[in-house]
């Protein structure tokens, strides 16, 4: 065990003192804290370059990156076909996420929420629903 010198013990108590004293003089209540899921693949690409019927789930995942999660849905055919139920694979891509500012005595929250849905049907690119609170997006 290495013994310290009586200099090297104050000095060491004084920088832990004036490092102490530095975050107590901190505001906590005026701190900006961000949380998040992380990146949100761009939606856009996905009606230019993405094939109905055609394009893999190898193409999709080249395209978005890994989605966030699986699952599927059952979903009403249209036309004729309205009362069959059709079903679906889906990969769905998320960004949820918070900045959250206070101080002052008031607290403020900027929330973010998109979803991007791939449907998938018979392993083929099948569609695609994209939600945002963020901003819009033009379809043709």
């Amino acid at each position: 065990m290495k013994r310290l010198k009586i200099n090297e013990t104050i000095w060491t108590v004084l920088g832990l003192s004036l490092l102490s004293l530095v975050l107590l003089q901190a505001d906590p209540a005026s701190a900006a804290t961000k949380f998040g899921t992380g990146v949100f693949p761009d939606p856009r690409p996905v009606e230019h370059q993405l094939i109905r019927g055609e394009s893999t789930q190898a193409d999709v995942k080249r395209l978005l990156g890994i989605p966030s999660g699986s699952g599927g849905a059952l979903l009403p055919g249209y036309g004729s076909k309205s009362e069959t139920l059709e079903s679906y694979n889906v990969w769905y891509y998320e960004d949820l996420g918070y900045d959250l500012a206070s101080g002052d005595g008031e607290m403020v929250m900027d929330m973010r929420q998109q979803i991007l849905m791939i449907f998938f049907k018979g392993g083929k690119f099948h569609g695609y629903f994209w939600t945002s609170n963020t901003g819009t997006l033009e379809t043709e």
